[in-house]
């Protein structure tokens, strides 16, 4: 009888303890579900283009992951969206344009594009420090 007793108690633990495993296991799902959002770059503010993108500026206001924005050249805008994915910034296609950057520090570098901008891989946006790009 012992025995027996011994058996049902145990598998009356293990049987309330599995719903709290469970419990805790959906928690670390969620805490990686914000951690792996926290991973990504911060990129929304005013970006300031340096060597062949010198005049152009890129507003950048980001949402978690998603963002929007404006390329500004010479007082024309084009309106962009995307998203961020870790350190890559993967604007949504419009017509012949795209365009892939890297944040890497205070930089947004383009590494892949098409259309006029297939002509700036390789160049970077610098983070403005103030409120516009001007010297």
């Amino acid at each position: 009888m012992q025995f027996r007793s011994r058996f049902l108690l145990l598998a009356a633990v293990l049987a309330c303890g599995a719903p709290v495993a469970a419990l805790a296991e959906g928690a670390a799902t969620s805490d990686e579900q914000v951690s792996m959002r926290s991973r990504n770059a911060s990129v929304g503010g005013l970006w300031c283009g340096a060597g062949l993108l010198a005049g152009f500026t890129l507003e950048i206001v980001q949402q978690l992951d998603d963002l929007q924005g404006k390329l500004i050249r010479k007082g024309r805008v084009r309106e962009i969206t995307g998203h961020v994915d870790g350190v890559l910034v993967k604007v949504d296609p419009q017509r012949d344009h795209t365009m892939e950057l890297r944040a890497e520090g205070d930089q947004l570098r383009i590494i892949g594009a098409t259309g006029v901008l297939g002509l700036a891989v390789g160049q970077a946006f610098t983070r403005s420090t103030g409120n516009s790009c001007t010297p």
